[in-house]
């Protein structure tokens, strides 16, 4: 029930939606000063949510700051990375099509060849509402392969469809493998926050390495154009208030 709740609500909380909805609203209000008071509030929020200033002021609040690789100790015995960065759907089915987050796939490649962590365990299931949950990541198996990872050293979890199961399913495959206790847990630097607080809270002790960053780099922090309304900013504060909201969520249910 909790996983449908999370899906349903996602579509109420874009800033674009609330925008357009009190837009409609201002239109069936029969009092002039309130339909002026709607309108005029949907400009302000407008303008708040389409600014980026704001917004990067947000992401730099929220994101948990990286990891300089030398400050990792010697060698963990698992990188943990959390799916959900590629389009499985895409064809053709010959090759391995990323979206946004392809960093949590990568970055764990280079701490495997920098030998920081022995092994990968890839976690993502589907996370469609009405679809089977399980996925096929055989997909990312072979790119691991194709980029010079052991076979043995790799491992796959396909069966979770949110946060919460992929601490729940990943503490499930480890709990006969003792020799996996020193984990780095590798995902978007916006999630890092309910990430980590999801596996400690079934008992994994994970070091977070934050990749896949939304904020802007300092030197395009206070540019002109960042001040200036942008549709892109606007569609970005989706995911933003998406994990606010599932980081309350989780927090309410106990899962962190």
């Amino acid at each position: 029930m909790f996983f449908v709740l999370s899906k349903l609500l996602s579509y109420f909380i874009k800033p674009f939606n609330l925008i357009l909805i009190f837009l409609l609203l201002s239109c069936f209000i029969k009092k002039k000063v309130w339909r002026m008071r709607i309108r005029w509030m949907s400009l302000a929020l407008f303008l708040f949510f389409s600014n980026g200033v704001i917004f990067n002021e947000c992401l730099l609040l929220w994101e948990k700051p990286a990891t300089l690789i030398s400050d990792l100790d010697d060698q963990y015995e698992l990188a943990v990375v959390l799916g959900g960065t590629t389009d499985v759907d895409r064809k053709p089915d010959d090759r391995l099509f990323f979206r946004k987050g392809a960093d949590r796939v990568t970055h764990a490649l280079n701490l495997y060849h920098e030998g920081k962590v022995k092994k990968i365990l890839f976690t993502g299931g589907n996370p469609r509402l009405f679809e089977n949950p399980n996925r096929d990541n055989v997909p990312i198996f072979d790119f691991y392969v194709m980029c010079g990872v052991k076979p043995e050293d790799i491992m796959i979890e396909n069966s979770s469809r949110n946060t919460r199961e992929n601490a729940f399913f990943v503490k499930k495959m480890l709990r006969n493998d003792p020799a996996n206790r020193k984990m780095i847990l590798i995902t978007s630097a916006f999630h890092m926050r309910r990430a980590e607080g999801c596996f400690r809270k079934v008992g994994i002790d994970v070091t977070g390495f934050s990749t896949d960053f939304y904020s802007a780099i300092p030197k395009d922090r206070f540019t002109f154009h960042a001040f200036l309304p942008s549709p892109s900013v606007l569609a970005n504060w989706n995911f933003l208030i998406k994990e606010w909201i599932g980081y309350l969520a989780y927090q309410m249910a106990g899962y962190i």
